[in-house]
Parts: structure tokens; sequence; C-alpha cells
């Protein structure tokens, strides 16, 4: 089980080539478009987390080069929202500055920067209203905005706005079979049920046979964890028959194989869950007061570095000795 489904199958669907260039062609005009070398598009493994603002903005980055400009390159940063975010405009702003800040590391005595597009695939239930632009979001009387003009920054969010786009409109996105369905996952994902008497989730599956006929069987099961995910927990079971009764035979079983990976999962992570708070009670006991930095280093832990400094705090003086072996 996930913390993010959404984030999960975007990274799946999304780090693929093919995927990545449909998806940017769907979401930047034909102008923008036709200064990018499309054919030249990697995905790059850069990745920006602010612990501070508990965000990442960046699911995934992408550098492309300038049509018919050999060495001129530009990123774009593709981020998924499944609700609206006022402030959006700024957050890209700040994981803008980090990646050209990575960029001058990898380029010393670089004097100038390569562009970057920050895209935002939303998929909400209601069409995205928030501001797309930096100067939106600078509290400036009109007056005074108009005098100071271009000396207030602007940065403008290319929005991929699902909820305005049909089915047959998503279906027809240059990607694979994986994309189109991610796409089409993303939008229906929130309202998507199993309850008697209410088919919604029956009825999805049969409208994308033909994609879920095309994927391979392990991408197949990456669709079926992300409805699983996205359903209420106490579902399960009703929306894994639901499932069933939509699915041609041969895939049924791929559903009941997610289904028990993502039971197994989500019992590893509620072990994982007793284990830290059982360390950060024994922590309080012997230390008191904790730092935040403590906080996460329990938080970011796995189960083997847990039992190991569940042993350890109970011989040791300091913090650091609890860490020791590290």
């Amino acid at each position: 089980m996930t913390q993010d489904p959404h984030d999960a199958l975007c990274k799946a669907a999304f780090s693929h080539t093919e995927n990545a260039v449909g998806a940017i062609k769907a979401a930047l005009p034909p102008a923008v478009l036709a200064q990018l070398d499309l054919r030249s598009l990697r995905h790059s493994p850069t990745s920006f987390v602010d612990e501070r603002l508990g965000k990442s903005f960046s699911d995934l980055v992408y550098e492309v080069e300038l049509a018919g400009q050999p060495g001129f390159v530009c990123f774009l940063l593709y981020e998924h929202q499944s609700t609206e975010d006022p402030l959006a405009a700024l957050w890209a702003v700040f994981y803008m500055v980090r990646l050209w800040d990575r960029w001058l590391e990898d380029h010393p005595g670089a004097k100038k920067i390569p562009p970057v597009i920050p895209i935002v695939l939303y998929h909400g239930s209601r069409p995205w209203a928030a501001p797309l632009t930096l100067g939106a979001l600078l509290d400036v009387p009109d007056a005074a905005r108009a005098a100071l003009g271009d000396l207030l920054p602007e940065l403008r969010i290319q929005l991929d706005d699902l909820s305005r786009a049909s089915d047959e409109a998503l279906r027809a996105r240059q990607t694979a079979a994986f994309g189109r369905l991610a796409f089409l996952l993303l939008k229906h994902g929130r309202t998507l049920r199993a309850r008697p008497g209410q088919d919604s989730l029956g009825a999805f599956v049969r409208s994308v046979v033909d994609l879920l006929a095309a994927l391979t069987r392990f991408d197949r099961q990456r669709a079926w964890v992300y409805i699983l995910e996205v359903t209420s927990e106490p579902e399960a079971d009703l929306v894994i028959e639901a499932l069933r009764e939509a699915l041609p035979p041969e895939q049924q079983e791929d559903v009941m194989t997610a289904g028990e990976a993502l039971r197994l999962e989500g019992e590893r992570r509620g072990r994982l869950k007793a284990k830290r708070e059982t360390l950060l009670v024994q922590l309080r006991v012997k230390f008191e007061q904790l730092s935040t930095e403590t906080e996460r280093h329990v938080a970011e832990a796995d189960e083997r570095a847990l039992d190991r400094w569940t042993k350890a705090v109970l011989f040791a003086s300091t913090i650091d000795e609890v860490w020791a072996e590290d």
C-alpha cells in the first residue's frame, strides 16, 4: 500500500518515455511544442522534497533539447495534483530554483541557466479555479501593480485539467495503453465505487477492457492496486468482486493477486507503524523531548533499523548512541 496511490500511478505511467511524450503533448500549446525536440526527451531521476513545507513539487523531471538548437536544453517539471492548491505557482518557484542550483553545481562557471516549464496534471473532481500565475499571488493594489510593471516577477504554470477533458479525448492521447488508462484512472479514481445498486466501478472497468488487454500483467496489477487503494478499506472485498465480475476470466486472477499483495503490504505497514510508535515512546521516556530531526529519522526508518534501535535505546546514554551502529 503506497502512501499516495496517485503519485505511484503517475510515476509508473509517466516515467516511460512514450507516455511522457504523450503527456507533454497534451499539456503544452503547439507553439511551445514546436520549440522542443521531443525525440530527445529523457526522464531525469532528480526529485525535490521540501520537509519544511511537507510537499514535493516535482514528481517527475524531464530534460529535452530545443528544436534545431544543439546544446540548448529545457527542463519540464511534471506534478500531479488531486486538489486545488492556491499557492501552486509559488511552490513551482521554489523547485525551479532548486533545479537551477543543481544545474549550476553540475556546470561550474556557467553564466546562464536553462528554461524550466512547470506543468500540473490536475485530477480533482471540479475544474481548477485557483491562480496559475505568480503575479496573481502578489498582494499589490492595482494602481501600484501598474506602476511597478515588469519589476514584479511573473511565472505561469501550464495546467492539464483532466476534469475538463472527455474520456474520448483522453483515449485519443498519444501514449501507450497504460498512459491512456492512467489518465482515465486519475480522472475517475475518486468517484469509483462498488456498492450494491451502484455499478460505477464495474461500468468503468468494462469501458476500459480494451486498454487493460493491451497491458502487461505487471501493469494491469498496478491498475488494480491503484483502484483498491483509492477505495476505502471496508469496501475492498466488494471492489475485488466487482472487478472480477467485470473482467474476462483470463484477467480475474490478476485482481486476486493484486488484492493479496495489497493486504500483505498493509500488514507490513501496520507492523512498521507499531514499531515506530514503540520506539518513540521509549525515546521520550528516556530522553524526554525529541527533536523534529529525531522524529523524522524514526518515521523514515525501515523495519530492520527499528528493531536495532529498539534494543540500542535500552543501553544508550544519549540519542546519538541509539543510531551509533548506522
